[in-house]
Formats: C-alpha cells, sequence, structure tokens
C-alpha cells in the first residue's frame, strides 16, 4: 500500500505515473487485469482520453481502439455509470460486481455483500434481472472481445466533484476479498489527488496556447511581465522589440507602478491570481505612421508589387489570410500566394519571422 501511494503522491507533476501503477495495482490485487482510462466528454461524441492496461492479450493500440470505438459510438449511460456526470453514489468508492456474459445467468455474489453493485445502486431485486439484460446489450460484445466477461470487477471512478478523472480498477475470475477492497479503498485519496493534479496541468498546458495564440492575434507587441519586470512570455512582436531594447518593459513597468508616463507607449493590466505574486499584461500601443513608413521601405528594398505592399502591411497587424482576404476583396488562395512571394523576397520562411524582421529593421 505504501508504495503504491508513493508512486501517486511522490512522484513529480508531468510525470505519467499510471502505467506502473496499473501494473502493481495488479499485482497488489492479485487480478488478471488492471485497467486505468479516462473518458473526453465532447458535444458530438466521447472519446478515451487516456488507456492503460495490464494483464490483456490485445496490444495497447488494439486496446485503445477497442475502447475508443466503444466509447465513441454510446451515449448516456453506458454500463453501470454515466462518463458524463457519475452518480454520487458511485464517485471515488470502491464498486466490486461481476461483468455481464452474453448469455443470461444470475450474478455470481461477492463474498461480502457490502461492496455488491446493487446495494451502492439502489436497485431493487425484480430490477436487476432488466438492468443487467440491457447493461449486456450494450457492452457484451465489447468485453467478449477484451476477455472480460464473467470476470468480476473491481473499480473506482475516481472524480473531482460531478467530473470523472478515470476509470481505475481490476478484474479476476473469483470475487475479491475484504482485505483487498480495503487497499483499493484506502488508495483512493491518492488517486483522486494526482489526476486532480494531472488533469489541472493538461488545462495549464491548453491555457498557454490559448495565451499565446491570442497574444499573436494582437498584431501589436505585448507581454506578460512580473512585478520586478521580468517577461515570462512575449509574442513574436514582443520578442522582436526585445532584441532591440533588452531592457524596454522593465524600465516602463517601474514608470508604470510610480504612476509616471511609460516610454514606447506600453499600456500596463494587472493579472491577478489567488496565491501567486502580480503580474501585468503590457501592450505595446499601435505606432500606424511610423509602421506604414515602415512597410512602404521595406516594400521598395524588397521589390514588393503594390498589392504584395498592402498585405504586407496587414501581416504586420497581425491579421490571418482569411481577414486580409475580406478587406482586399479577393480569394483567400490569392492571399496564400501573396504571402509565399513576400516570404521569398523577404528571405525568410515564417510569418513569425518576416514580422521579426520588419520590426528589426531599421
Amino acid at each position: 500500500m505504501e508504495d503504491l501511494r508513493a508512486r501517486l503522491d511522490l512522484v513529480e507533476p508531468g510525470v505519467d505515473v499510471m502505467p506502473a501503477l496499473v501494473e502493481a495495482l495488479r499485482e497488489a490485487l492479485r487480478a488478471e487485469r488492471s485497467l486505468a482510462y479516462g473518458v473526453d466528454i465532447g458535444p458530438e461524441r466521447y472519446q478515451v482520453s487516456y488507456l492503460h492496461s495490464s494483464g490483456f492479450s490485445l496490444s495497447p493500440e488494439t486496446a485503445y481502439a477497442s475502447l475508443d470505438g466503444f466509447v465513441g459510438t454510446r451515449r448516456d449511460p453506458w454500463g453501470y455509470f454515466n462518463p458524463a456526470n457519475p452518480q454520487p453514489s458511485q464517485r471515488n468508492r470502491e464498486l466490486q460486481f461481476q461483468a455481464p456474459g452474453l448469455e443470461s445467468a444470475p450474478p455470481v455474489a461477492p463474498r461480502d455483500d457490502r461492496f455488491t453493485l446493487w446495494k451502492t445502486l439502489g436497485i431493487p431485486s425484480e430490477e436487476q434481472a432488466r438492468i443487467q439484460t440491457q447493461v449486456r446489450a450494450s457492452i457484451g460484445g465489447f468485453l467478449q472481445e477484451c476477455g472480460l466477461e464473467r470476470m468480476m470487477f473491481l473499480r473506482v471512478l475516481v472524480c473531482d466533484g460531478p467530473a470523472l478523472l478515470g476509470w481505475v480498477g481490476a478484474m479476476r475470475s473469483e470475487p475479491f476479498n475484504p482485505r483487498e477492497l480495503h487497499l483499493l479503498r484506502e488508495l483512493i485519496p491518492s488517486l483522486q489527488r494526482r489526476l486532480a493534479l494531472d488533469a489541472r496541468l493538461r488545462e495549464a498546458g491548453m491555457l498557454h496556447a490559448a495565451l499565446e495564440a491570442s497574444l499573436e492575434s494582437l498584431g501589436q507587441a505585448a507581454y506578460v511581465v512580473t512585478a520586478n519586470g521580468r517577461v515570462a512570455f512575449a509574442n513574436s512582436m514582443g520578442r522582436a522589440r526585445l532584441e532591440q531594447d533588452a531592457g524596454l518593459v522593465a524600465e516602463a513597468l517601474k514608470k508604470h507602478l510610480r504612476g509616471e508616463p511609460t516610454g514606447a507607449e506600453l499600456s500596463f493590466t494587472p493579472l491577478r491570481l489567488t496565491g501567486t505574486p502580480a503580474h501585468y499584461l503590457a501592450i505595446v500601443q499601435a505606432e500606424p505612421q511610423h509602421a506604414l513608413a515602415r512597410v512602404h521601405a521595406l516594400s521598395s528594398g524588397w521589390g514588393l508589387t503594390a498589392r504584395e505592399m498592402e498585405v504586407l502591411g496587414r501581416l504586420v497587424r497581425g491579421e490571418s489570410n482569411k481577414a486580409i482576404a475580406l478587406h482586399l476583396g479577393c480569394a483567400e488562395r490569392t492571399v496564400e500566394v501573396h504571402v509565399t512571394r513576400i516570404l521569398a523576397k523577404a528571405q525568410v520562411e515564417s510569418r513569425s519571422a518576416l514580422i521579426a524582421k520588419c520590426f528589426l529593421a531599421s
């Protein structure tokens, strides 16, 4: 037990501990198989977000494709729970039950009736056969494909409130005993903390990508700055300006905090998050006349046509090909051709490199 907890609590964040944990859980529970998976709840279809298994004859790729195919075609609920909103009685608690076989048969009673499926779900005896038949028709084929029909399951739905973080459990031919039920129960708090942390880290990565895309779309130099003036993030225009003047943002922030006018026409907006030091969003305000003069000078030096110069002017403001096409009244494909020619004449390979070259040009 201590070893399993250590895998979850002590291994540093960002390290995927679940593959080793699933293997160790199978051994600790004396199971034939063990499994952990997550489900992304999308508007059009559900899909498997991760899958780790031990003791299966299927390859990881085949097992993933099989489960994802089943998940993607089912709606709520499937099996004995609803992945979009698991019943409160099933969240973060161990549960033992027999997989529904392909033929009608009474369920095998676990050795400790307190942990049976039916008692947890509150389903009366007269309803059990109907539910078993319904689940058998829904997932019987999938269970047979994975060799799980007729096996006993011991699992926990690890949840953060109503959100399912993961299905974690083990399977074998014989019922699990009270000691094994207790072991999984004692592991649940560590599972919940670890899977919640992993979910937060994935969300943080997505938010960082959203921040990067948002600041790039501004068409102006932009930065996320700490209270001591360190630039934590800069978009491509911002990086180009910092190459010209490394102390630009720090000096402007000092003036802003003293209530003085800032240089480079920088505006600062406080970013506040509980438990973290103050940060600021800094944006260099547009310089239309200066930028227009620079585009004219570069267009002449690079031999751009009048149309290409117009496209360049909108490129440096961060407009997309689609937006440029709407402004110019032409097809998006035509803009793509103009952009390709501009990159070739400027001798750069990407839009970000082109924008940086524009700002670095004297």
